[in-house]
């Protein structure tokens, strides 16, 4: 539990929310949800929280759900942007000059990040991140709907999701054809003031005849480094030496950056009969990201000078995917099936130029190739029955893959004036290559009594794993610490009870249970520099969650709520870079327990039929411990945050207009020594306006007050670094965005 005074705070937090809820806003909408609306949460469908697709006031846990319009509408070309009026939710900005490719490494969801979290497009899994790679796999192209699930998913959805979910939905043939016609499309133009990104998408769609439809889309992206104009040059408090005498960038600037985004998406929709459908998807993303390293330059050790310091990254994922529905009379009602194949990875290369201190040239090449390899089967079968007087909605089936991990290292040295070249393997996070494999049975079953009004769902998942390493050159094998198979067994479970108390009140409370198998970087890590060693650690034990959840919701004429509180304690947790007392050894552990709990409230109100008020409101707290015998430690949340927003419609221009405000109080550093975000507000700007019957123009102008703010993960920094830390991972590059502008033209035909 919660200590005595964060419950007291949590309670009165709760009930002050409740008293004001006429006058505060959620991110969500009403069944009557326009394109002004920031996000939506009551109104939509998501078949995220049970597997078959429920309006989300039927569901016993907190989910957000922004829909492809939303997404257009708030100009939204990243994980930051889709997050931004999410709150306790954010993004991850890569800001260390050890990985200058500014991608993002992932998403935290109440205090829960990287891998911990689930990331799947159209139902395929994301490759996961590793410490020098990247997990920046996602477009917003053609996006249809993203969900974003808080708390532990596994039971439904695999043991990645411990602490959460995030799924992005693609268009299909059905969004672009209109009732009637035979085809149709849409043309996105974009641009982003913030990294200076141009988009253009164009998606079309053609029927062949009443049971074939197909869609082709293609869209190219094209952006630059972050450009944070309230970053200070000089590094703030941290002060700075970067090499700028030399051609390097300040402490306020990231490195050049070149990236372009390619993505094809290709589906094909084919009705069998009536009651059985059959389609195909082939879906590829190429984003190649060219740097120049500017923070090597000038003289370094051994009396060597750099002269040029140029890395690129190409990342790559495509996904083949067939996928059948079908409806059936008798005792399976309806069955969903994929098959799915999802080849991803990247390939990476630092170029190197330097003269030693002989006066030679040299030109050292290092390359890094990961890929993740998928063969995803899931099968589930829904069966609706009667018993008595309760009615049943019985989800199960198999949910499995076989996953090809591999990691190649390699380095290329040649002195260019006297030719000799050599080839090794550097030291980094080398680890083996290596096969998982997955295997789950789900079952949930839907219970409805009283006459509708108590929903009782209890649900299970029988886990295993297999994870299989091999050694490769990459890779210093470690005689202490061999490179065993794993096996494991789980059994989760979770059990959610809604209360309809009369047409306007409910309550719900859900319980859940996570568990997450460490990687194959976290357990066979092996590698040597001499100085240290980084060793593996296949002894590591899943990571395990329990979660408890309670909400209130209420729906009236003109506004709703929704209120819940949360409780999550995790065991195992894994650490990284842990140094082993009394050797040069670093390597991963499991830490005793990490527990988070926080209230999360959302709200909605019509002062008119065109001028609404939206909001939501996060406020969390967590402590990690690292041992039994240890002392409790501030665990890395965001702060209390919410988010403002009222829209304004005037029918007769096709015109509507936004005003978004986003409070966060000082954040809380996660021990003494370390740096505490002050608190901030944020105002945001935006409009939508028909300028023809089929087109629409959307414009944002975030932070209109050109608020200088920081982002919530400096409260894990230091407050006194080395010289070699303030250089590399700059406190100022963590300042939130100045004044930015963002539009998009959106044409359908």
């Amino acid at each position: 539990m919660a200590p005595p005074r964060m419950r007291g705070l949590l309670l009165r937090s709760s009930t002050a929310l409740l008293l004001t809820l006429p006058l505060s806003a959620p991110a969500l909408a009403q069944s009557k949800a326009t394109q002004n609306s920031d996000v939506i949460a009551l109104d939509p469908i998501t078949v995220f929280a049970d597997r078959i697709g429920r309006t989300l006031r039927k569901i016993q846990g907190h989910i957000t759900v922004v829909d492809g319009q939303d997404l257009r509408a708030r100009n939204v070309q990243s994980l930051e942007d889709l997050l931004r009026y999410v709150p306790g939710v954010t993004a991850a900005r890569q800001v260390s000059g050890a990985d200058p490719f500014g991608g993002q490494t992932g998403v935290r969801i109440r205090g829960v990040e990287g891998n911990r979290v689930q990331m799947v497009v159209d139902g395929g899994r994301i490759p996961e991140r590793i410490i020098d790679g990247s997990r920046d796999y996602l477009d917003m192209s053609f996006t249809k709907q993203a969900d974003i699930v808080r708390g532990p998913s596994s039971v439904l959805w695999g043991a990645d999701a411990l602490g959460g979910l995030l799924a992005l939905e693609t268009i299909g043939p059905d969004d672009l054809i209109a009732e009637g016609q035979t085809r149709g499309g849409q043309v996105t133009l974009g641009y982003g003031q913030l990294t200076d990104s141009t988009n253009v998408a164009v998606a079309f769609a053609q029927k062949f005849g009443p049971n074939l439809a197909l869609m082709v889309g293609r869209s190219r992206t094209v952006d630059h480094e972050m450009r944070l104009k309230n970053a200070r040059a000089d590094g703030g408090i941290y002060g700075c030496s970067r090499p700028v005498a030399y051609g390097g960038v300040t402490c306020g600037q990231f490195n050049p950056l070149d990236r372009t985004s390619d993505r094809t998406l290709v589906k094909l929709d084919w009705s069998i009969s009536d009651s059985q459908k059959l389609g195909f998807t082939f879906d590829h993303l190429d984003r190649l990201s060219e740097t120049d390293n500017r923070l090597t330059l000038g003289p370094a050790t051994g009396g060597a000078f750099v002269i040029d310091n140029p890395r690129s990254r190409d990342i790559s994922r495509t996904r083949y995917a067939l996928d059948y529905e079908g409806t059936f009379e008798g005792p399976v009602n309806e069955v969903r099936a994929t098959l799915g194949w999802t080849p991803s990875g990247y390939n990476q290369q630092a170029l190197l130029v330097q003269r030693n201190a002989a006066n030679q040239t040299t030109r050292q090449i290092d390359y890094v190739d990961y890929s993740e390899d998928f063969l995803e089967l899931d099968v589930q079968a829904t069966s609706r029955f009667s018993l008595g007087s309760s009615d049943h909605v019985l989800t199960f089936g198999f949910d499995g893959d076989r996953t090809k991990t591999s990691y190649d290292r390699r380095r290329v040295l040649t002195n260019v004036t006297t030719g000799a070249t050599v080839a090794s393997v550097p030291s980094g996070f080398n680890f083996t290559d290596g096969t998982t494999r997955r295997a789950d049975l789900f079952i949930q079953d839907q219970i409805t009594l009283l006459d509708g009004k108590l929903e009782l769902t209890p649900g299970l998942r029988f886990a295993t794993y297999r994870m299989d390493p091999t050694l490769n050159d990459s890779v210093v094998a470690h005689p202490s610490n061999p490179t065993t198979t794993r096996k494991e067994r789980k059994l989760l479970g979770s059990l959610g009870a809604t209360y309809h108390l009369n047409d306007t009140y409910s309550v719900w409370a859900h319980y859940g249970e996570g568990f997450k198998l460490p990687t194959f970087q976290q357990l066979y890590t092996s590698s040597t520099s001499g100085s240290f060693d980084l060793v593996p650690a296949p002894g590591l034990l899943p990571e395990e969650v329990k979660s408890v959840e309670i909400g209130l919701r209420g729906e009236y004429d003109r506004g709703f709520f929704a209120v819940n509180a949360f409780q999550a304690e995790y065991e195992n947790f894994i650490e990284s870079f842990y140094f082993v007392p009394g050797t040069n050894d670093i390597t991963y552990r499991n830490i005793s327990a990490v527990k988070t709990w926080g209230v999360e409230l959302e709200a909605g109100y019509d002062l008119t039929d065109q001028l609404k008020l939206t909001g939501s409101l996060a406020w969390m707290d967590g402590k990690a411990q690292a041992t039994p015998q240890a002392d409790q430690t501030q665990h890395l949340v965001p702060p209390l945050t919410a988010v403002m927003g009222v829209s304004y419609e005037v029918p007769d221009h096709n015109l509507t207009l936004r005003a978004t405000t986003t409070l966060a109080r000082k954040g809380k550093p996660t021990s003494a020594t370390n740096f505490t975000p002050p608190g901030y507000g944020v105002l945001d700007l935006g409009a939508s306006w028909g300028v023809a019957e089929n087109a629409v123009l959307n414009l944002t102008v975030n932070n209109v007050l050109n608020k200088r703010y920081f982002d919530m993960t400096t409260a894990g920094l230091s407050r006194t670094p080395t010289v070699a830390t303030a250089n590399t991972v700059p406190l100022e590059l963590y300042t939130g965005p100045a004044r930015t502008v963002a539009l998009t033209l959106d044409y359908r035909f």
